[in-house]
């Protein structure tokens, strides 16, 4: 049997903890480390087991900057991939049931007219009857009409062309503005044509709203990112859609919490190359009250245990800016603009707990905002 207590423990621990430890600005020294791999789920750990490394942004090099901007998850997620069969395919409309095709016969009109795809894939044509076009382009239609035709005329000359498009249609679904159908037709429809018809805004900051997601193909999923097709870090992501093809994005779950002394703090919705400089821009910082010494950014360290990297750039020198124009911000940051007063870390951390995901991907310790003992 498990004993439930809740997460205001944890609370407890934490302020606990910076209450009696130490100073937000002049933090030297981390709090011990037990070893997460003896009993987990017996042992009991909590914010004074946290490992906080203190690290000034704008005394990196421009290699470890880069190493520090380096979106492993993201990335992992939503880099260019080698989808040939996406990337290189080539439009073509391909003829359906309800289509309208026309058709012109050098020299006669016998079979001059135009004729609609019927529900079993088939045209009717005078004096020759039904012949299936279903699934076939327009250049195969033809080659193939040609053919039969041959049986009943001498070196005949046929044209044909498509009068009505039915058949062929694509679908965006999830977390964009407007979900569409859109009937394709003998131009090529791009996936950024499609999106901007779906009502996808680049850089929208509105959490219901998505910038990556999934592409069904003919049975077969790929995974996209609309921010990446966009930008055009890669032209072949600006793919064509075909018949059949659904799209579903899902929603931004790229969220970075602002807080402190800002003019708009909140919850921003940034794209993968989101430099603290910009967000800095964006959020508004106050330059009276804020501490200008001092912005934070806090990142959990998802490849370790309990341990976050806490990030200092010093933008009071304007060259410094530049130090955080190439620091890319990542999902799940926390910045934090302190007033020009100290501020201590409990008064930060209870701040930011509630209202992030800071500490809660820590299972069994924590599940879903409850600790877990176990019964001796």
């Amino acid at each position: 049997m498990f004993v439930y207590k809740k997460l205001t423990i944890l609370l407890v621990s934490i302020l606990f903890l910076f209450n009696n430890c130490t100073v937000l600005p002049g933090i030297n020294k981390s709090p011990n480390k037990k070893n997460p791999s003896k009993e987990l789920e017996t042992s009991e750990y909590s914010i004074n087991d946290v490992k906080i490394n203190i690290i000034k942004i704008n005394k990196l090099s421009n290699e470890e900057i880069n190493t520090y901007s380096e979106n492993q998850f993201n990335d992992l997620e939503n880099k260019i991939k080698d989808y040939s069969e996406i990337y290189e395919y080539r439009y073509e409309y391909i003829l359906g049931i309800s289509d309208s095709i026309s058709i012109d016969l050098t020299d006669t009109d016998d079979l001059d007219g135009v004729y609609k795809i019927d529900q079993e894939g088939m045209v009717d044509l005078p004096f020759i009857g039904k012949i299936k076009l279903d699934e076939l382009t327009l250049k195969q239609a033809q080659n193939l009409l040609l053919q039969i035709i041959k049986s009943f005329y001498r070196n005949p000359d046929l044209q044909i062309g498509i009068e009505k498009f039915n058949s062929n249609k694509v679908y965006i679904v999830g977390a964009v503005q407007n979900q569409t159908t859109i009937s394709l037709n003998e131009q090529p429809l791009s996936l950024i044509e499609a999106a901007i018809k779906a009502g996808f805004k680049p850089g929208s900051e509105n959490k219901d709203l998505g910038t990556s997601g999934l592409l069904r193909r003919e049975g077969k999923v790929y995974k996209i990112n609309l921010t990446n097709t966009f930008k055009n870090k890669d032209e072949k992501e600006n793919f064509y859609l075909k018949r059949d093809d659904v799209i579903f994005i899902d929603k931004n779950l790229n969220s970075i919490h602002v807080f402190g002394e800002v003019s708009k703090p909140g919850i921003y919705f940034p794209d993968m190359n989101y430099s603290l400089t910009e967000l800095i821009s964006s959020a508004g910082m106050n330059q009276i009250t804020a501490n200008a010494k001092k912005v934070y950014v806090i990142r959990e360290k998802f490849d370790t245990f309990l341990e976050v990297d806490v990030f200092q750039l010093d933008v009071r020198n304007p060259v410094n800016l530049i130090a955080g124009q190439k620091f890319k911000i990542k999902k799940d940051d926390i910045i934090f603009i302190p007033p020009a007063e100290i501020t201590k870390w409990n008064r930060t951390i209870s701040l930011l707990l509630p209202q992030t995901n800071l500490f809660k991907s820590y299972n069994p310790i924590i599940n879903n905002g409850l600790r877990t003992y176990r019964e001796p």
